[in-house]
């Protein structure tokens, strides 16, 4: 007599196993999509930085707004120092480079307007507008372009260049939330990944 699993059992054990995996899974994929887009993120961070860094060497200053690639304005700046695969203008910019719906994480709708801004999609597919403001340049990022989920905080976040170069979140890290990142609040998102050291912990 050999010892063996009834066909029963069998069909038991694989019914566990299912069940387990239907429960992880979904968590495993959507914690892989939010690491994948910190890292696009962090990619983006990285090349505002380099051009900022570049920017302010080539001007010979230590004031961003005084160098001649920022003074002559958003567009410039954006062509300079990124490689872009298409510009848009900042009328055409929501369905031309960005998605033209987004949403919030408790999905309302969430509103983005990108005028005054010179806009572009990059090599590395994510879209950006530049926006030239009075002490710094706001950065609007979409890490995946047009693809899904379009979601601000997910993979629509807003980034800002201090006139030192230095790029940071348009909301106070120290004081991120969550609650303020959920509801939509300008930059919250961003500033909450910064204050959690580079994790969509959300």
């Amino acid at each position: 007599m050999k010892n063996a699993f009834t066909l029963s059992e069998v069909l038991v054990t694989l019914a566990i196993i299912g069940v387990v995996a239907a429960m992880t899974v979904p968590n495993l994929m959507e914690n892989y999509q939010r690491q994948s887009f910190v890292t696009q993120l962090r990619k983006i961070h990285s090349e505002l930085s380099q051009a900022a860094e570049s920017a302010l060497a080539e001007g010979n200053t230590q004031r961003l707004m005084e160098t001649p690639a920022v003074r002559k304005g958003a567009s410039n700046f954006l062509n300079s120092y990124f490689k872009t695969t298409r510009t848009c203008s900042a009328s055409t910019a929501m369905g031309d480079c960005f998605s033209d719906v987004y949403t919030t994480l408790t999905g309302s709708d969430y509103f983005y307007s990108p005028s005054d801004s010179a806009c572009a999609v990059l090599a590395s597919g994510s879209s950006i507008c530049i926006q030239k403001m009075s002490s710094g340049i706001t950065a609007t990022v979409d890490v995946n372009g047009k693809q899904q989920p379009n979601t601000y905080g997910r993979d629509l976040f807003h980034l800002y260049i201090e006139n030192d170069g230095t790029v940071t979140s348009v909301g106070n890290p120290d004081n991120a939330t969550v609650e303020a990142c959920q509801q939509g609040d300008y930059g919250e998102c961003f500033a909450q990944i910064l204050h959690d050291g580079w994790v969509m912990d959300y």
